[in-house]
């Protein structure tokens, strides 16, 4: 089929009109997304610009979710710290009123002090979050990183406020049958062996003062669930003491017969056990502490060590402290700057929708006149049928 010739009023009007549709289209688009650069096909340059600074706030937004629950792991670490503290300052007053208790009241004392000592270990395993435990000693590290710069992260190391890790030992009773010595189990070595060669291992005896007279105030110490029986007296001495809080070095003597305090080394024979050979092995308990009614110094040895828990708590929960408020800072730098970000990247693309309005407006005005001029070009070349009437 031949074209259709159009005259040039009628062609120019025809276009013009198109364009009008085709730029209507545009705006009616803008104003329905919002958006003046929707694909790279709007404007390739302000498309992968904008696109640019969004990924990187996506990347940050990833960042600052981890740094949240950052905030969180720690958060639940030192309210267990505090909780902790909470404990020890019980037991400090559990182990003030032994001072002056006596009896069944004492013994009531020890077990609810050890009953107490136990909720530390087990209030510490509580205070897990998200699989991460920061002071209960497992050695366990939360790493938090701020952006894609491999440096830019911060490591937390772990804590140990169980009763062993700030040394709250448990207490004993100690005993009052004569002639028996009791030490603290916690100033010695996870396994120490005692052979003839002369190994030592660190006591704190912990009993009451006791002075030995004669070769035959035979003394027993009870360790490890091995008793060791000893003179205590050196050869031609007359007395010799042991001082409750002091600490001794205790060896095996070469024989089994051979018993003595020289110096600070508190000297002992097994009944019954050879010397020889590997010597015997004593076995560290669970940090222990003997206690002896009416006598304040052996009590104040336990209270000593709770005064010193609360100090390392204190320590522990500044630092932990420290760490929250960094991460807080980097959380609330972390959230401008998306936010920043996200601003520049809508900046390159979003539509001015007061000003697509009022393009629209003009744009259906032009339409209509357009339609209107197409008439009246049209309405030009009607005029040659007059012509042929």
């Amino acid at each position: 089929m031949a074209n259709v010739t159009l005259s040039a009023a009628v062609r120019g009007s025809l276009l013009s009109l198109q364009n009008t549709t085709k730029l209507i289209e545009q705006t009616q688009g803008r104003l329905s997304t919002g958006l003046k650069v929707a694909s790279a096909i709007d404007d390739p340059v302000a498309f992968f610009q904008a696109k640019t600074l969004t990924d990187r706030a996506f990347d940050f937004t990833e960042k600052k979710d981890g740094i949240d629950q950052g905030i969180s792991t720690v958060t639940a670490a030192i309210d267990g710290l505090n909780a902790v503290e909470s404990l020890v300052r019980q037991l400090k007053g559990v182990a003030q009123s032994m001072k002056s208790a006596t009896g069944t009241q004492f013994t009531d004392l020890i077990t609810q002090y050890n009953d107490l000592r136990s909720q530390v270990d087990l209030l510490t395993a509580d205070a897990t979050y998200q699989g991460t435990n920061l002071i209960n000693g497992t050695g366990q590290t939360l790493t938090t990183e701020f952006s894609d710069i491999s440096t830019s992260k911060l490591a937390i190391s772990s804590v140990d406020v169980t009763a062993n890790g700030i040394d709250v030992n448990a207490v004993s009773k100690s005993l009052t049958t004569a002639n028996v010595i009791n030490v603290n189990y916690a100033d010695v070595a996870a396994t120490t062996n005692l052979s003839a060669g002369g190994t030592t291992a660190s006591i704190t005896y912990i009993g009451p003062d006791v002075t030995i007279t004669t070769a035959s105030s035979a003394q027993t110490i009870t360790y490890g669930g091995v008793t060791f029986t000893t003179t205590a007296l050196t050869a031609g001495a007359s007395s010799i003491s042991l001082v409750s809080g002091t600490a001794y070095s205790l060896s095996l003597a070469s024989s089994g017969t051979s018993t003595s305090l020289s110096g600070t080394t508190l000297t002992v024979a097994h009944a019954g056990v050879s010397v020889g050979g590997a010597g015997v092995s004593i076995a560290a308990q669970d940090g222990r502490t003997y206690v002896t009614e009416s006598n304040s110094a052996v009590i104040d040895l336990a209270i000593t060590d709770l005064t010193s828990a609360l100090t390392s708590l204190r320590s522990s929960a500044s630092s932990l402290g420290s760490n929250v408020a960094l991460l807080q800072t980097r959380l609330d730098f972390t959230a401008k700057y998306v936010d920043t970000l996200e601003t520049g990247g809508s900046k390159l693309t979003l539509a001015d929708i007061n000003g697509e309005g009022a393009n629209l407006l003009a744009l259906q005005t032009r339409q209509q006149l357009g339609i209107q001029a197409l008439s009246f070009a049209g309405q030009a070349e009607q005029s040659v049928l007059g012509l042929f009437r």
